[in-house]
């Protein structure tokens, strides 16, 4: 079993708001949320949480992200 906590992350990510040109009024007032299912990897990156996508039986991670704590909303443990 691992030491690492299966979580579930929800943040506010950056995005483009459009491909090209637009008016104001064309701009979403409304956040892009995200929701990260992994394994927390504490401590790995100041001010970040960090989650890994897949944990290998050797202790290495795969797929991680590394979210700025400013964008997460929540960090709930599963």
């Amino acid at each position: 079993m691992s030491d690492h906590a299966q979580v579930c992350v929800t943040w506010h990510d950056a995005h483009a708001e459009e491909l090209g040109w637009c008016d104001r009024d064309e701009i979403d007032a409304e956040p892009c949320v995200v929701r990260t299912l992994g394994f927390l990897i504490p401590d790995a990156k100041p001010d970040h949480v960090v989650v890994a996508q897949s944990l290998a039986a050797d202790g290495d991670f795969y797929g991680v992200f590394a979210i700025p704590t400013g964008m997460v909303q929540s960090l709930r443990i599963l």
